[in-house]
Formats: C-alpha cells, sequence, structure tokens
C-alpha cells in the first residue's frame, strides 16, 4: 500500500491532506443479497501522518474525507452490486460507527466508483485513537459465490494544533 502526504497550501501550514493509495478490501464468498462489509485497520501515528510538522503534543483538530474512489481489480466490475457506503469504526465504545461516503446506484459495467462524500462530517475523534477501521459496505443486489476483491483510494483533510 502506497502512503502519501502532501501538505497543503495556504492555512499557515495547520492543514495537511492525509492520503491511502490503493487499500485492498476483499469480501470472501459466498456473498449473500444485502450489506457486506470489508474492513480496513489504520494504525494512527501522528509522526508518518504529519511528517516535519510533528510536534510533541501536536493534536489532529479537524479530519474530513475529501475524496473517496473504489475499483474493481482483475479486469472485473461492480455488477450486482446496488450501493457503496465508506464508515468509520473504533474499538473504543465512545465512538459510534461514523458513515462518511457512499454511492447509490452503482450501474452496471461499473468498474470505478467515486463515491459522494459529507463535508459536514468529522472524523478527529478516530485520529485520536491508536487505531481506527475503514469499513466499506458492499449492498448486493443477489447472492454472489465468488470473493470480490477491490482497491479503495482515500483523501482526509487534516488540521492540526
Amino acid at each position: 500500500m502506497a502512503l502519501t502526504l502532501i501538505t497543503a497550501c495556504g492555512g499557515g501550514g495547520d492543514k495537511t491532506v492525509y492520503s491511502l493509495k490503493d487499500v485492498e478490501f476483499t469480501l470472501s464468498g459466498p456473498l449473500y443479497e444485502g450489506p457486506n462489509p470489508a474492513q480496513y485497520t489504520l494504525a494512527v501515528d501522528l509522526k508518518t501522518l504529519l511528517g516535519d510538522k510533528y510536534k510533541e503534543g501536536v493534536k489532529i483538530t479537524n479530519a474530513i474525507l475529501k475524496s473517496a474512489h473504489i475499483r474493481a481489480v482483475d479486469s472485473s466490475n461492480f455488477d450486482g452490486v446496488n450501493n457503496f457506503v465508506v464508515s468509520l469504526a473504533s474499538d473504543n465504545p465512545e465512538l459510534q460507527m461514523m458513515e462518511l461516503a457512499f454511492m447509490n446506484p452503482v450501474k452496471a459495467g461499473t468498474i470505478d466508483a467515486n463515491l459522494s462524500v459529507s463535508n459536514e462530517v468529522t472524523a478527529e475523534d478516530y485520529f485520536g485513537e491508536k487505531q481506527f477501521y475503514i469499513v466499506v459496505d458492499a449492498g448486493l443486489s443477489k447472492d454472489i459465490e465468488a470473493d470480490m476483491i477491490f482497491r479503495g483510494d482515500f483523501e482526509f483533510e487534516l488540521s492540526y494544533k
């Protein structure tokens, strides 16, 4: 998995863009009609997230998912998928699962899905944990016997102080 850190322009250096590229998700068959979740565990390391801007005691004060892109692998497509929902989850019982992006409907033959993101939902509490989970839920229109593998790219805008 490639990890990219890009400093955002302007804002006095208190914002950065954190990108996750080629995150693999596998739904193991048989899969059944309805929701089918797959997850990726993201270990939170502020030194890695902020790079040379990291200072002891720094905290993420705001985190917004700016883009979510899911694509099929191995020349397959998303036939049989009605919708995608991207959520965050945590082992911390005080943090409720939070939906950040969706695509509904997913058109037949689709191999690339650019999801609609919610700019009103912030995820800074998740970046205060040691780890959290990116959950992609594929809503299926029918049962599928085979595994479904796809990759995702996610970009967060992080504010810190």
